[in-house]
C-alpha cells in the first residue's frame, strides 16, 4: 500500500467549523476531544485497519456514531471521508463518495447499517465497483428495519 496521508486534529477542526458555517445548524462545539484525537490516531494503525477502505470506514463510522461534536456529526463524517479520499488522490472517488454515502449516513448513525455493512459499501466505492446483488439485498434489509 502506498503511503497514506492522514487528517490532523487541527485540520479536522478547521473543516468542522467551516462546514458548520456553510451548512448552518445548531451550536457548534466539541463534546469529546479525546475521542476525536483517538480516532485520528487509531486509524493510522495498520494492524487494525490494513487497507484504505478499512481506514475510510473507520473514520466515517467513528465520526458518525461517536457524537464527538455538539452538532454536525453526520455531516462531518461524510466530509471527513471525502477529505480523506482527496488527501490520498481519490479525486473522482471523493465526488462519488459524497453522492453514494450521504443516503446511508443517517442509517449508520441509527446503527441500522453496522460497521461491517458500511465496510462492504466502502470497498465498492473505493474500488469503483457496483454493489453486487447480495450487498443490495443486505442494504435493503438493513434500511427496512429502520423504516419499520
Amino acid at each position: 500500500m502506498e503511503k497514506i496521508s492522514y487528517i490532523t486534529y487541527d485540520e479536522l477542526l478547521s473543516i468542522y467549523y467551516k462546514m458548520i458555517e456553510k451548512s448552518g445548524g445548531g451550536n457548534p462545539g466539541i463534546l469529546k476531544e479525546g475521542n476525536i484525537k483517538a480516532a485520528l490516531e487509531f486509524v493510522q494503525n495498520d494492524e487494525y485497519y490494513p487497507t484504505f477502505a478499512e481506514k475510510l470506514t473507520y473514520l466515517v463510522y467513528s465520526f458518525c456514531c461517536g457524537h464527538c461534536f455538539t452538532d454536525g456529526n453526520k455531516r462531518i463524517a461524510l466530509t471527513i471521508g471525502a477529505t480523506f479520499l482527496l488527501h490520498n488522490g481519490y479525486l473522482w472517488t471523493a465526488k462519488i463518495f459524497m453522492e453514494q454515502i450521504e443516503p446511508f449516513v443517517l442509517h449508520v448513525a441509527a446503527t441500522v447499517i453496522d460497521k461491517e455493512l458500511l465496510m462492504r459499501i466502502m470497498i465498492c466505492v473505493v474500488d469503483s465497483t457496483d454493489y453486487d446483488e447480495e450487498l443490495k439485498i443486505d442494504i435493503a434489509n438493513a434500511i427496512s428495519k429502520n423504516v419499520g
